[in-house]
């Protein structure tokens, strides 16, 4: 008998790569631009990236996943402080 539920597992998901490469461009857009539309579309990708991390990474498995996790949230917190200068500059 077959199973269709069945899948290759992989270390990490599509989903999880693309909401660190979302927080990533909008991390290299705020580093050189902090002010007119170039910082909000950044701002907008990094909002976009945020969702995608708490909503990928809720539960990490294996060291992998936590590995990325942790760069993760490093990356948001970049992210953060780079979006709050912008903002109050």
């Amino acid at each position: 008998m077959t199973h269709s539920g069945d899948r290759a597992h992989t270390v990490t998901t599509r989903g999880q790569l693309a909401a660190l490469a979302l927080l990533l461009a909008a991390i290299a857009v705020l580093a050189k631009w902090h002010e007119g539309p170039v910082f909000w579309v950044g701002a907008l990708l990094g909002l976009a990236g945020l969702g995608g991390y708490f909503t990928r990474f809720d539960s990490p498995r294996g060291a992998a996943q936590w590995l990325l996790a942790a760069v993760g949230f490093c990356m948001v917190a970049v992210f953060t402080l780079q979006f709050l200068i912008g903002v109050f500059a």
